[in-house]
């Protein structure tokens, strides 16, 4: 299935930066938070589940939208991290057991947002059905070219996760509190993070080599994302190109 979905050529996600990029990588993480208006959250929804979709499938979309409108590139690869918890003997095992997927939107500028939301929910839907393959074995599989300054298979990075805690809360003796991380190094020149809790709020950010973007241009990349979102949501017929 991987092999078919991806193809023989790899192709690298060349994102437009403001400096010149390092040849052995290596970037400090910065980020940029935004929020999703309520609104846009209700329409991207009632668009998603009109198409068999999921929320995070319009969101998906949106991006490959943005990433293809930034680079003028057709072939988006993005990498998705999952759960992998789908098998009833790891339940009840605490542990670390994500795997990474790699999702290609073919982007047509000349074909609609919508065909560009049913394209990500094909390749999700199928992704999922052939989550076993641990990201190593596929990379191993398809032999990329390979670089120190640049990841095999996919160069931008999505994540999107429903934060709901209450479970937790239950338990005896447990006390929840955030932990704000130090400074990281960026595993991705660019990645999407986004949140939705248990009211349907979205909270997003974008995490991205700050040797490589200025804020300004990050911040403008958060607002065409929004842009994008809104007219996936109000405007599914409009063309990308537009």
């Amino acid at each position: 299935y991987w092999t078919q979905q991806l193809g023989d050529g790899q192709p690298v996600l060349q994102l437009p930066v403001d400096r010149p990029r390092r040849a052995e990588g290596g970037y400090r993480a910065a980020l940029a938070r935004f929020e999703l208006p309520s609104e846009l959250v209700a329409g991207l929804q009632k668009r998603a589940q009109a198409e068999g979709a999921t929320l995070f499938m319009a969101l998906l979309a949106g991006f490959q939208v943005l990433l293809s409108r930034h680079t003028g590139e057709r072939d988006i690869r993005v990498g998705v991290p999952v759960a992998n918890r789908h098998r009833v003997e790891t339940e009840g095992v605490i542990g670390f057991f994500v795997n990474t997927q790699v999702q290609r939107n073919l982007i047509d500028e000349r074909a609609s947002l919508l065909q560009a939301l049913r394209q990500a929910r094909d390749a999700a839907l199928g992704a999922q059905a052939h989550q076993d393959l641990p990201f190593e074995q596929l990379v191993e599989a398809l032999q990329p070219e390979r670089s120190l300054g640049t990841s095999p298979l996919f160069q931008v990075l999505f994540n999107h996760q429903r934060a709901d805690f209450r479970a937790l809360q239950g338990l005896p003796g447990l006390v929840l509190g955030d932990y704000e991380l130090e400074a990281q190094a960026a595993q991705f020149e660019l990645a999407l993070d986004t949140s939705e809790d248990m009211n349907g709020q979205v909270r997003a950010s974008l995490r991205y080599a700050s040797e490589l973007f200025d804020a300004s241009t990050i911040e403008r990349m958060a607002g065409h994302y929004l842009a994008v979102l809104d007219a996936l949501a109000n405007a599914p017929s409009q063309a990308v190109g537009a």
